[in-house]
């Protein structure tokens, strides 16, 4: 990466640090066609997907950096950097660096027709790569490695930064998080540098380097292993090896996806190599760097600063996609990069909000207080609450409770550093269901049913007020309604901290005491059919309890009746569990 000191703004806020290219993408952009791990994708369907990419980009600007020769690295075993005049074109000086060997593969011819049978995925491909391409070919030319290398992003995500395949392989080069971390690719609720250029391109090439040294710098097999593995093929190696067979690419038994890996890339170079023959008319790419990198210390909102850019947020977004969230935290990635055209307009921008006394970093941690909603945080933050939850990782229709700790843009900031100690969101939300009910069928008993429901006879009769067993056609109570706290905390680590199920236990254990009591009363009635005056107010006792049984019955039904609507659900009592048995 080459690197201009241009000097720091409001003192320290901003420093010019290096210039590139990087492709502005849609952030809908398509899935990769192949990936640095079996996905099984197929190619018509990558380029249906590949269809609704961004739309064409303008032409670069001059780049205003000096180049610091002091920046290269050392050369590996390979092709010896070039040394030649510079080259008006990057797609001549691309094909200058060409130093892989034929691939004599009928896969090869079969790829061709694939893109030159879609000529509109391939000018969308090359046009993203347009803005990428210029700082790849830069460090490749760095460390001597052939420039075929600078295609493989076009084979692994379509030249697409935020390209996610479905085994979470995620970049232009889709390193696996795994992987990632190996090459000290930061992933985490703020950024994930697997989707930033500079940083993923070093990984790569770093990988690149270190497996075609392992396999005897062959450079068939490296590309082998990093859409394989490497170990999957050392194996097939020595596998080859032990039976006396050649151990070449082409002669490897390998999955689908890897035979078809490096006939792509081959077919992409032999393209480039004749454009005009084939009628491909290549975007006009200037060997000249498209962004600059610029360096700060201290947090600045995204949407700020792609205002001081003079550019939409989508835009802003798409040339630096490792960003997660609506504010920049300095302490998490201090990198944002702009148009090299856009730098001036930029500093002079964030000189002005400087003297104004303004906040740089408005999106700031808050706790949602009692009667507080995101609606009313959004309305106020000047937002829209999906953005909010956009930003927080909040799903729609969450309940979200107070106490909730989160990211919300305020409308006051007092300190603008508050934001750089934020983990992430401490997230308490009520989840509630609705209670659940069994018809009975011919032949199911008690324990059949709670086996089946992953509960207890006992909690059954209970629910239900069961005296003896069940009877084809009851409707059963087998799950009563309920209503739990749920924490997520900063790390994601998700448990319940309340819970509360709308279980009619009491009133029920109240009707059976009432039943039992009741019942040798009216046995004893019938015996005497002229009570005495002394067992008179024993009769009247036993009939009140014939009608508190009464009642009692019917408002037990009336509680399962509830219970079995939707709107059952009940929110947790603020009071202690033996307060509310000794209230009932």
């Amino acid at each position: 990466m080459h690197f201009l000191r241009i000097g720091a703004l409001l003192g320290g806020l901003l420093v010019v640090a290096g210039c590139s290219t990087l492709t502005p993408v849609d952030p809908q952009a398509p899935a990769p066609i192949a990936q640095a791990t079996p996905v099984g994708a197929s190619e018509a369907a990558a380029d249906a997907a590949a269809s609704r990419a961004a739309a064409p980009v303008p032409a670069p600007a001059p780049s205003p950096q000096r180049i610091d020769p002091l920046a290269s690295l050392p050369a590996p075993t390979g092709r010896p950097p070039q040394t030649n005049a510079p080259v008006a074109s990057l797609w001549d000086r691309i094909r200058g660096g060409f130093a892989m060997p034929p691939l004599a593969s009928p896969l090869v011819a079969e790829k061709e027709r694939f893109y030159l049978q879609r000529p509109d995925y391939l000018q969308r491909m090359f046009t993203r790569g347009s803005r990428y391409l210029f700082h790849i070919v830069e460090e490749i030319e760095k460390r001597g490695m052939p420039t075929e290398l600078a295609l493989l992003p076009f084979v692994e995500s379509a030249m697409n930064p935020v390209a996610l395949s479905h085994a979470q392989a995620a970049g232009l080069w889709q390193f696996i998080p795994s992987t990632g971390r190996a090459y000290n690719l930061q992933q985490d609720w703020w950024v994930d540098n697997r989707r930033d250029v500079v940083k993923s391109t070093d990984a790569a090439l770093d990988y690149l380097q270190k497996i075609y040294a392992m396999h005897g710098n062959d450079w068939f097999l490296a590309l082998a292993s990093y859409n394989w593995g490497e170990g999957a093929v050392a194996r097939a190696v020595r596998h080859n090896q032990a039976r006396g067979l050649p151990t070449g690419y082409l002669s490897l038994k390998m999955p689908a996806e890897t035979r078809h890996y490096v006939p792509k890339l081959m077919a992409l170079k032999n393209i480039l190599m004749r454009a005009d023959e084939l009628g491909v008319a290549l975007p006009a790419l200037p060997n000249r760097p498209y962004f600059v990198t610029i360096e700060k210390t201290r947090p600045i909102d995204l949407k700020l600063a792609a205002q001081f850019a003079g550019m939409s947020v989508d835009e802003f977004v798409a040339l630096n996609p490792a960003h997660n969230r609506p504010v920049i935290a300095a302490s998490r990635n201090n990198e944002i990069k702009l148009p090299a055209d856009r730098i001036d307009a930029f500093m002079a921008a964030v000189e002005r909000h400087g003297h104004a006394n303004r906040a740089f970093a408005t999106w700031q941690p808050h706790t949602l207080q009692p009667g507080e909603t995101l609606d009313g945080l959004a309305q106020r933050g000047g937002i829209a609450v999906a953005e909010l939850r956009d930003a927080n990782d909040l799903r729609p229709g969450q309940r979200i409770l107070p106490g909730t700790r989160i990211l919300a843009p305020q409308r006051a900031v007092e300190d603008e550093t508050r934001v750089e100690r934020f983990e992430g969101p401490r997230v308490y939300e009520l989840v509630e269901r609705p209670a659940a009910y069994h018809r009975v069928k011919r032949r199911e008993t008690l324990a059949s049913i709670a086996r089946r429901y992953g509960t207890t006879i006992a909690n059954l009769k209970a629910w239900n007020a069961l005296v003896k067993g069940v009877h084809a056609g009851m409707n059963l109570l087998v799950r009563p309604a309920s209503a739990q706290t749920l924490l997520t905390t900063e790390d994601g680590d998700r448990r319940v901290v309340r819970s509360r199920s709308d279980e009619p236990r009491i009133m029920h254990a109240v009707l059976r005491r009432e039943q039992a009591a009741s019942e040798p009363q009216e046995q004893a009635a019938p015996a005497a059919a002229q009570p005495s005056r002394r067992a008179r107010p024993a009769a009247r006792h036993a009939g009140a309890q014939k009608q508190s049984a009464a009642r009692t019955t019917a408002a037990a039904k009336k509680t399962r009746a509830s219970a079995s609507s939707d709107d059952a659900a009940s929110v947790p009592s603020k009071r202690p569990a033996k307060r509310a048995n000794k209230r009932t």
